[in-house]
């Protein structure tokens, strides 16, 4: 074996959609292609860049995305995988799609977080009502992180 590192395999285009307002609670949804998000990091620094300018920090809710089980899963826990980034432009917040979510739900997740006008399945569906109520469930976790206290009777929550 020779001492040089073998390089991280290209995994294709980053899988990541940011809607319109960057301020919203969430932003969007990326999906890695891997439990290792270490390793396409990279990949989604560049792909937020344009919008948001240089990353200089990055906050999540979890320990390691190894063995989380999919959004889809009878065994999801309650509390789901966010991503706060702050870059020079601006601050937002993502949900992050683990890696067993099925493909199905994952792309639905990422068109209605993209908020795509594009409607390739009924809003009727149980798919769409699925991925609407995550994406809720997220948008009401990531309010709720971002509580400060003005008083100690007093709880504000920022826009």
């Amino acid at each position: 074996m020779s001492g040089r590192s073998v390089p991280s395999p290209i995994l294709g285009p980053t899988r990541l959609r940011l809607g319109a307002d960057l301020s919203a609670p969430i932003a969007g949804a990326w999906l890695p292609y891997t439990s290792q998000i270490s390793d396409e990091l990279a990949a989604l620094q560049a792909a937020v860049y344009g919008r948001v300018g240089q990353i200089t920090s990055i906050d999540v809710n979890w320990r390691s995305l190894a063995h989380y089980p999919g959004l889809d899963s009878e065994n999801a826990p309650d509390e789901l995988p966010l991503m706060s980034i702050t870059a020079d432009l601006a601050s937002m917040a993502l949900l992050v799609i683990p890696t067993r979510t099925s493909s199905a739900l994952a792309a639905e997740l990422l068109r209605q977080s993209g908020a795509s006008s594009f409607v390739p399945i009924s809003e009727h569906s149980h798919l769409y009502k699925r991925a609407r109520r995550i994406l809720v469930r997220a948008a009401r976790q990531q309010l709720s992180n971002r509580r400060i206290v003005c008083a100690p009777d007093q709880e504000l929550s920022l826009p």
